[in-house]
């Protein structure tokens, strides 16, 4: 969530971040249209992390921050999570507006192995470094090169 918010927003790091990043590569975010989650019924989690103030709800959504071009997206979802890929999907689609490139990852796991696997061997941590190459050419040959993945 919070690395979408930057990325949507870039001003709100600003004087704490110099440099721009080259990509955002969020996992698993259920959060990217807060207003919409808290108008519904929801976990709550997300009463402690947002409270009751509407303005906030929206001030904290990515989905509303963005409104121009931004990085490069992969937003990496759960589809065994029935909040997270369609929330994801209309993040990307919100971005896609805007002339952004954004791709949406469903991936077979929880939550928790979604952190767990990343940069484990196998076709997930393979995705995720196909999008960092096409970020940076210095990155793809990393990537090229790296025997584990």
């Amino acid at each position: 969530h919070l690395v979408a918010l930057l990325d949507a927003d870039p001003a709100l790091s600003s004087g704490v971040i110099s440099t721009p990043w080259l990509g955002v590569v969020a996992l698993d975010s259920a959060a990217y249209n807060v207003e919409q989650i808290m108008q519904a019924r929801h976990l709550r989690l997300y009463d402690r992390a947002f409270g009751d103030d509407p303005a906030y709800w929206r001030a904290a959504s990515p989905y509303y921050a963005l409104n121009g071009k931004v990085a490069p997206l992969l937003l990496v979802c759960s589809s065994k999570r029935e909040d997270s890929c369609p929330q994801a999907r209309a993040f990307a689609a919100r971005a896609s507006e805007f002339g952004n490139r954004a791709s949406v990852l469903p991936q077979p796991l929880s939550h928790r192995e979604i952190n767990v696997e990343l940069g484990k061997p196998g076709e997930y941590t393979r995705a995720v470094d196909a999008f960092l190459g096409t970020l940076d050419p210095s990155l793809a040959a990393l990537f090229e090169t790296s025997p584990s993945r």
